[in-house]
Order: C-alpha cells, then structure tokens, then sequence
C-alpha cells in the first residue's frame, strides 16, 4: 500500500527502549497516522497490513508501548460504525516523559478498559 505521507516522526527516546522488532515497526506504523499533537487511531488491522505482523502480535507490541511509557490510551469518540463491534482505539504518542494530555477534555484509560465502547 502506497502512502501520500513523506515522514513521520517516531520519539528519539525510543530507540533506547524498545528491543523487539516488531514493537518497533507498529511504533513507526502508529507514528505515521499521528497528528501534531501525538493521536492517532488506525485500526489493528490497518497496523496489521503495514507493518506484516499478525494482529494478535499488534496488540502485544501496543501494550509493551504502552509498559515502555511510549503510548497512552485515550477514551474512544464519535460513534461506533455501524458495522463495527465497537468503537475504535485511540492512542496518544508520548514524545516526552509524562507528557500532558493532548486536551484538557481528554480522558486516558488503563489498558483494556472498554469504558462507554458499546
């Protein structure tokens, strides 16, 4: 798949942290679909067909992210598709330690949590 995009920027602090390849291809995969501010929301399977890596290892590598202090997980919004089973991740690409949140209205969540989804 082709991409109009001619950078992204991935934070330099994850080169020291990250071991493992794969956590690094969805980090430079998730890094492609941020805005200015860190957040993105591409789908497992979208990260899935870029990167080569089976979405069950997808999630892996976004919760070793997310271990390693690179992600945090934002409160899902908009409505769900129709089609969808429900709505849709958010992350926030964290470029400095401890970064604040993207809006004040923001909202983070602990992994897993499926809060407000349905």
């Amino acid at each position: 798949m082709t991409d109009a995009r001619r950078y992204s920027i991935i934070p330099i602090r994850a080169v020291g942290m990250i071991t493992r390849g794969r956590t690094w291809r969805v980090l430079a995969a998730l890094c492609a679909h941020c805005s200015p501010r860190g957040v993105c929301y591409p789908n497992q399977s979208t990260l899935s067909e870029m990167t080569g890596i089976d979405q069950a290892n997808v999630s892996r590598a976004i919760r070793e992210l997310y271990d390693l202090g690179l992600l945090r997980y934002l409160m899902p919004i908009g409505k769900k598709h129709p089609k969808a089973f429900m709505r849709g991740n958010r992350y926030q690409i964290l470029y400095e330690p401890h970064a604040p949140l993207p809006d004040p209205r923001e909202i983070e969540l602990p992994p897993g949590a499926r809060t407000n989804r349905w």
